[in-house]
This record gives structure tokens, sequence and C-alpha cells, in this order.
């Protein structure tokens, strides 16, 4: 029936396992919990994350060598043994307490995403920055986060193993499935985020991400109709003025961190960052 799978990274996963291990144990079906931790380099937080194989159809396998967001995601399904994944991140907590039912309750869709959502009550500075982004930018879009798919669907399709970092490789996956004109579903079922990546860990993450944006973009993997930022800096670059916010983006940049490492972060300073960032390649 359901092989719920998590990917870990020095990530504390024991809440969330044991809410999903009860809402899926009240069903009454068949299901797995498998979580692979990708190498770990904090050991205290593994000893802890062990506790989870006390639970009942729930493993935890720490790999040998770190494989990254797109190579674990498809080990993970290799190792699934039922016709249903269900792709839950580290760090985040289902939002219903029917959450799995609501996944389950999907009987006709081969493909479904439930979204992100974010923490009520906002962290204090330095971990607003990804709060703000969650709650302005995120919620509205597919994410590897928070999805289901049918097992024969994923392997025919996996995620591309030549990402290594982070950073658009679930843009890449969710456009591949459209593509093979696969229909996926969005609908009202989040994970909360628990925001706690700092403001410095998050833009360094962030800048990840672009590099692998326009490495998408020169292989031919991503176009600029499918992500909105990658449009943006092509037409400054068709313009002729990616130079000059570039110029611009190197003088200003020490400001607009001071803001975006502050307790009231501008999510607009946030997409300058990015453009700007995007303009130095």
């Amino acid at each position: 029936m359901l092989s719920v799978l998590i990917p870990t990274y020095n990530c504390q996963i024991t809440q969330l396992v044991n809410i999903l291990h009860k809402q899926t144990t009240a069903l009454n079906i068949a299901f797995e919990i498998i979580v692979f931790d990708d190498c770990s380099t904090n050991k205290e937080t593994t000893r802890q994350n062990q506790r989870i194989t006390a639970l009942k159809n729930t493993y935890y396998t720490i790999l040998s060598k770190n494989l990254g967001r797109s190579a674990i995601r498809n080990a993970l399904a290799k190792q699934a043994k039922y016709d249903l994944l269900l792709f839950i991140d580290a760090g985040t907590i289902p939002k219903s307490n029917s959450f799995i039912k609501n996944y389950i309750d999907l009987k006709v869709h081969k493909i479904a995403s439930g979204g992100m959502t974010f923490l009520e009550i906002p962290p204090q500075k330095p971990n607003k920055l990804r709060w703000l982004y969650t709650k302005r930018r995120e919620f509205k879009a597919l994410c590897s986060s928070n999805f289901i798919i049918q097992k024969e669907v994923f392997l025919s399709h996996p995620f591309d193993e030549t990402i290594k970092t982070y950073g658009y490789e679930d843009v890449l996956f969710f456009n591949t499935l459209k593509q093979h004109q696969f229909k996926i579903h969005f609908f009202n079922n989040p994970v909360i985020h628990n925001a706690d990546d700092n403001a410095k860990i998050f833009i360094k993450k962030t800048e990840t991400a672009l590099n692998n944006l326009v490495l998408l973009y020169k292989k031919k993997k991503i176009s600029p109709e499918q992500v909105k930022l990658l449009h943006v800096y092509l037409t400054l670059k068709s313009l002729k003025i990616a130079g000059l916010t570039s110029f611009i983006f190197k003088i200003v940049r020490p400001l607009v961190l001071i803001n975006l490492n502050s307790n009231n972060p501008s999510i607009l300073l946030f997409d300058f960052y990015r453009i700007g960032y995007l303009c130095r390649h």
C-alpha cells in the first residue's frame, strides 16, 4: 500500500516519524516508513534518530557516503516495497491530523502534492528570512518536501542524479513528469516548515541553488518559461543591463545582507539579491 520515504541530513526526525507512524497505524493499512540518513556528520542527531527503529515497520539507515538530494530520493524509491510512495522532508511536520488519510483518499491521481506552509508564530532573527520565504513564495509551489507518487511512475522518471547539490532538482523532476503528460494534483494538505535555517545558511543555500539553475539552463534541462527568476535574468541579459545590475548588486550587497539578517527582512530585497547574484554569471 504505502511507503513513507524520508531523506535526512543532520536533522532530528523523531517527532516527524512518530506523527506519521501514529496516523498511518490508525488507518489499518499496509505501510512502512523508511528513513535514509545521508551520512550525517552530527553523531548526536543520528543517535537520537535511531530511536525510531523501535516503531513497527520503521527503518533507519545511515548511508556510508553522502549521495545528495536527488540520488537519495531515488535510492529510497528503489528500497520501497509498496506501490505508493509518499516523500516527506526532514525539518517539516504535517499540519493536519488526517495528513496521511488525505493522501490515501486520493484514489485517481498518480501524483499529488500537499504543499508547504509556515509556522503561525514567526521566529526571530536570524531565522526570520527563511520563514518569510516559505510564507510569501514557497507555499505556492510544487516541492519535493511533500508529495505522493506511484512507484512505477517514479522509477520511470527518477530525479536527475547529476544534480548533487541543493536547488531546482525538484523543479526539474516535476517538469519532466509534466513533459511526459502526467498531471500533478496540487491540493491543501501541507507540511509545516520549521524555519530552522538562519539567514546566513539560507542565503548560502540560495546561492548554491542559483548556480544549479544556471547550469541546468545551459544544459537545456530547464527553460525560462518554467522558472520566473530565470526569465527575469535572461530578459536583463537580452536588454544588456545584466552587467549594470551585477555592478549595483556588488555595491549594495552588504546593505542588503544587513536587512536579510534582521528581524524585518524584505522579501523584495531578497528577490533583488537572487537576481543580482544571477547577473554575476
